[in-house]
């Protein structure tokens, strides 16, 4: 059996390996696009780089009993993830188009969470730390695109943790990541508490109805035929780093 000590070792390994592989991804699928002919096949040249990405995120986000020195390491290296993915994201818009973006992102979705409901069937996860967590609210399959945590609740659910977060930085509040996870009744993570939003008319338009804008993906294992969803913050909606400073 792994120790927490082993596993967090695990995690902190993937999720630097990831970061070198995130970037190399990024080069390289920015080259494979560049020679195929086809839209879908452009569009499919990306989606490793950014499935990288969510994948070594959630490996930081699940790190655990690390020391002060780790745990800023770390929050930098989640921080150059997220804003590196974003850049692919960007990349991709510019090159082929808003539908060529939502296709990715509906590529990536589903590659991620079939992975995650395979190693949860096999007890892959078990060696990696990368568990679906039950939260009691359904047994539908999610994924948060933004840090990678992979959860199983129901579609009101969520939609309802989305409103109730978009509720509460409509009324002026500060809000991050961690309070989504509350709301969800999910885990607390420190990658949560470095990503929010600030009450700042500067950054945010938090006066909005839904300041913080978002899609559900769904997807469909093609196997089970099972319902499976992912929560993506749309472009210039996402959080901040050190939101708490603004």
């Amino acid at each position: 059996m792994i120790n927490k000590r082993t596993l967090s070792f695990i995690l902190t390994a993937t999720g630097v390996l990831g970061v070198g592989a995130t970037s190399w991804l990024a080069v390289r699928c920015s080259k494979k696009a560049d020679t195929k002919e086809t839209k879908k096949e452009k569009i499919l040249a990306y989606a490793p780089a950014i499935a990288c990405g969510i994948g070594t995120a959630g490996c930081i986000v699940g790190s655990h009993t690390l020391s002060r020195k780790e745990i800023a390491a770390l929050t930098a290296t989640c921080t150059y993830l997220t804003a590196n993915r974003d850049r692919i994201e960007k990349k991709i818009q510019e090159r082929l188009g808003d539908e060529a973006l939502e296709d990715v992102k509906q590529e990536v979705a589903k590659e991620e969470l079939q992975e995650a409901k395979k190693a949860e069937d096999t007890k892959e996860s078990k060696k990696t730390g990368q568990t679906i967590e039950e939260t009691g609210f359904g047994n539908q399959l999610f994924l948060d695109m933004y840090l990678g945590r992979k959860f199983r609740s129901s579609l009101d659910r969520v939609e309802w943790a989305m409103r109730q977060l978009n509720n509460d930085f409509h009324n002026g509040n500060y809000v991050c990541m961690n309070d989504l996870y509350a709301y969800l009744g999910i885990a607390p993570t420190r990658a949560g508490d470095q990503f929010g939003w600030p009450a700042n008319e500067d950054y945010y338009d938090y006066n909005l109805e839904t300041p913080i804008e978002y899609d559900i993906i769904d997807c469909e294992d093609e196997n089970t035929k099972e319902k499976m969803y992912a929560i993506d913050i749309r472009w210039g909606f996402r959080p901040t780093e050190f939101w708490m400073e603004v």
